[in-house]
C-alpha cells in the first residue's frame, strides 16, 4: 500500500511541477484556442442544431429526439490540493515568536458523486447545472511548517509533521451552451459558458497529538467558457467531451492552527490563478429512455495571492499560492425524457 501511494504521489508531483515549471495560461490557452478553431472551422453548415442528447441510431429510428436528461453519476478521485504561504513580510526579528512560511498538501482521495441535468431552451441554446462531492475518508499526508522558538531558545526551526486529514469537496456550476449549426450530422460542437464553485472543507489532526490540529475553508468562484462536442453514433454509443478553461479564478481562504498552545489563523484572498477542466464521457443506450455508460474528468486549478497569518499578538502577510489536480473515474446513468 505504501508503495502504490508513493507510486501516485510521485505522478501527481510531476504532474504539478511540469504546470509549474511552464507559463500555465500559455500551456492552457494554445490548446483551447485549437479546440475552439477546430470546432468553428466544421461548423460552415447552416440551419439550427438537432438536439443531441438523444441516441441516433436504427433501434430509435423515426422518434423525437429527446430533449432534456437527467445524469447521475458515481465512482472515485483522485488528487491532491497544494497550499503554500511564503515570503513573508515580517522582519524576523528576535526576540518573539516568529510566524513563518509553510506547506501543506492535502490528499483528495474519495468516494464521489455527481448530479446533472440538461434542457434544450430554444433550437440551438441548452442549459446545464451540476453538482459533485464527495463521501470524506481519512487519509494521511505530510505538512512543512517554519518557525522560530520561543526565548529562550529563539533558534529558527523547520519541521515535518504527519497528518490525518478529512477532505469535504463540494461542486457546482451552471453552463449554457450554444450548439453550432451542423444540422444533418450525427454529431455537433457547442461554445460553452458558465460559472462554478468551489467549497473545499479541510480538517487535519495531528497523528499521535491530538492537541495539533488545522482547520481549512476555501470557497472559489470561476467564470469560464470551453467548448462541448458530442456524437450520436460513434461505434454505437454516445460519446461526449467537454473541456473548459478560466483566466481568473477569485478564493477566499479562512483557517486556523492550532499547535500545543500557540493558535494561528489565516485571512487569504485572491483574484488571479486559472483553471482547466475535462470531462468525456461514453455511453450505451440500455432503452428508448435510458443511457449506461463511463465518464472520466480532470480538473486543475491555480491560485495565487495573499495570506494574512496572525499568532501571539503578532502578523505577517505572505504569498499565498495553491494548487489542485484531481481525477475522477466512474460510471454513468442517464434518463432523457
Amino acid at each position: 500500500m505504501q508503495i502504490f501511494c508513493g507510486m501516485k504521489v510521485s505522478l501527481f508531483s510531476k504532474a504539478h511541477t511540469l504546470f509549474s515549471r511552464v507559463k500555465i495560461r500559455t500551456v492552457q490557452t494554445i490548446p483551447f484556442l485549437a479546440v475552439l478553431g477546430f470546432f468553428l472551422l466544421f461548423a460552415n453548415q447552416t440551419g439550427a442544431a438537432e438536439p443531441l442528447v438523444y441516441p441516433d441510431s436504427m433501434a430509435f429510428h423515426g422518434k423525437k429526439p429527446k430533449e432534456s436528461m437527467i445524469e447521475a453519476r458515481g465512482g472515485y478521485q483522485w488528487g491532491f490540493h497544494e497550499i503554500r504561504w511564503r515570503d513573508g513580510d515580517n522582519p524576523n526579528s528576535l526576540p518573539g515568536p516568529r510566524i513563518g512560511p509553510g506547506k501543506m498538501v492535502v490528499p483528495l482521495d474519495s468516494i464521489m458523486f455527481g448530479l446533472q441535468g440538461e434542457t434544450f431552451v430554444s433550437t440551438d441554446l441548452a442549459l446545464r447545472a451540476q453538482v459533485w462531492m464527495n463521501i470524506t475518508q481519512q487519509v494521511q499526508s505530510n505538512f512543512y511548517l517554519s518557525r522560530i522558538d520561543p526565548p529562550p531558545a529563539q533558534v529558527p526551526v523547520s519541521f515535518q509533521s504527519r497528518w490525518d486529514s478529512m477532505a469535504r469537496v463540494l461542486e457546482a456550476d451552471v453552463t449554457a451552451i450554444y450548439h453550432l449549426g451542423l444540422r444533418g450530422t450525427p454529431y455537433a460542437a457547442g461554445i460553452t459558458g458558465g460559472f462554478k464553485y468551489n467549497n473545499f472543507d479541510y480538517s487535519s489532526q495531528r497523528t499521535g497529538n491530538a492537541s495539533g490540529t488545522i482547520q481549512n475553508h476555501m470557497h472559489v468562484y470561476i467564470p469560464y467558457t470551453g467548448v462541448y462536442y458530442a456524437h450520436n453514433d460513434f461505434l454505437g454509443a454516445v460519446a461526449r467531451l467537454d473541456i473548459s478553461f478560466s483566466p481568473l479564478t477569485i478564493l477566499s481562504l479562512d483557517a486556523e492552527q492550532r499547535l500545543e498552545t500557540t493558535t494561528t489563523t489565516f485571512d487569504g484572498l485572491s483574484i488571479t490563478g486559472c483553471q482547466f477542466g475535462s470531462n468525456f464521457e461514453w455511453s450505451y443506450a440500455a432503452s428508448e429512455n435510458f443511457l449506461l455508460g463511463a465518464v472520466a474528468k480532470y480538473d486543475y486549478q491555480a491560485v495565487s495571492g495573499g495570506v494574512t497569518l496572525k499568532t501571539g499578538g503578532r502578523s505577517s502577510r505572505f504569498s499565498l499560492d495553491t494548487w489542485r489536480h484531481s481525477v475522477f473515474s466512474g460510471i454513468s446513468f442517464t434518463y432523457l425524457f
